[in-house]
């Protein structure tokens, strides 16, 4: 084809047909400039094509760490609250000062060395900005609510921090002489019945149920950004 039209102009240029020429040489250029916008707009096409496949798997690595922080803040959710309620009713026992009950207020007080701790599947935002894959992702409403998220995610493993200060500054020494782990009885069960006794478990109620709070909100958030991220997949097709 490049012969063919290089024996033209040729023929053309040495037959003095200047005019035919010029035309023919304008023309010639003309295909090549459309013959290179058709190449860089195949090559935006793939460019397009690329972007959004890594959008997409983006998202669904996102979809799946958060569904794995999700299963996680369910399980510690239901932990945290089932000795929550337990704390609530040993605060029962030291208000009507049943003694009768002594060894089972000594079982739930060494309960209260149990406590939640949540652990995220990573620092998602802080990962997209590192790979710089933040700015694949075309929907604003879901990268801010990824930051929302992990702002819930530090604020619950600091309630969990302050719940074991209190186990280890507070309620070790509190217990030391008091319960018989080994037995699992109250050696000195008028010492469960104290005011500092009660104190610890009120400060783990109010503790547990900040915890549960702050868990739930992570719960739904991760519920809205899935949502939305379904959507972005519902768009974001092969």
């Amino acid at each position: 084809m490049i012969k063919f039209f290089r024996n033209t102009r040729k023929q053309l240029f040495t037959e003095n047909k200047f005019t035919k020429y010029l035309f023919y040489a304008i023309g010639e250029i003309i295909l090549v400039v459309i013959g290179i916008l058709i190449a860089l707009q195949i090559n935006n096409w793939n460019n397009q094509r690329l972007e959004k496949e890594d959008e997409k798997k983006s998202y669904q690595n996102i979809k799946r760490q958060i569904e794995d922080d999700r299963k996680e803040l369910t399980d510690v959710k239901a932990f945290n609250n089932y000795f929550s309620a337990t704390y609530k009713h040993a605060n029962k026992i030291i208000r009507a000062q049943d003694f009768t009950k002594s060894d089972s207020l000594a079982l739930i007080a060494m309960g209260l060395s149990q406590y939640s701790d949540f652990n995220s599947s990573g620092n998602i935002y802080e990962t997209l900005v590192n790979s710089g894959n933040l700015k694949l992702l075309k929907n604003d409403e879901i990268t801010s609510l990824i930051q929302q998220l992990e702002n819930t995610y530090i604020f619950a493993n600091k309630l969990e921090t302050i719940h074991w200060e209190i186990i280890i500054n507070e309620l070790s020494p509190a217990l030391r002489g008091v319960v018989n782990f080994d037995a699992f009885k109250a050696v000195k069960p008028e010492r469960l019945y104290e005011v500092e006794m009660q104190n610890i478990f009120v400060e783990s109620i109010y503790l547990t149920s900040a915890k549960d709070s702050v868990y739930s909100k992570a719960i739904r958030e991760i519920d809205t950004i899935i949502k939305l991220i379904n959507t972005e997949l519902g768009a974001v097709k092969d």
